[in-house]
């Protein structure tokens, strides 16, 4: 009976731990946005994502080439992104050639935090994620 409770404490505990460090690593590493982006059927989807920013331009990276919100940027580029209190609409663009530079920015500004990450999901090397680039729209 004692071996039971360790596999069930194990596979109910090693997930959960999981889960529970890339909650904190990307929840209390750094700068969190929330981007709104619409769905295929039209509703907006909010998802919490890490930002980073160079030269004046801003990237996000958040699904892989396939992604459904990724392919409709072509036809539909808006999003709207809050940071820092503000809410501001963005044009977004994927950015597949920003790939080794978001990682470079990410690791700078997130640290330890994009440290725990790669260790858990592995490094921007294995990324399959595709950079987009937010410009702000006046």
């Amino acid at each position: 009976m004692r071996v039971m409770y360790w596999v069930l404490g194990a596979v109910v505990g090693i997930p959960t731990l999981f889960l529970a460090t890339m909650y904190a690593a990307s929840e209390l590493g750094g700068e969190v946005v929330t981007l709104d982006r619409t769905e295929a059927n039209g509703e907006v989807s909010r998802v919490r994502i890490w930002i980073v920013d160079s030269d004046g331009m801003s990237w996000v990276e958040h699904g892989e080439p396939d992604a459904p919100w990724i392919a409709r940027l072509s036809d539909a580029p808006n999003v709207v992104l809050a940071r820092g209190g503000r809410t501001s609409p963005y044009a977004a663009t994927p950015d597949p050639d920003a790939h080794d530079l978001y990682h470079r920015l990410r690791r700078e500004k997130y640290g330890f935090a994009d440290q725990v990450i790669a260790a858990l999901l592995g490094s921007a090397e294995d990324c399959p994620g595709v950079p987009v680039r937010l410009q702000i729209v006046e």
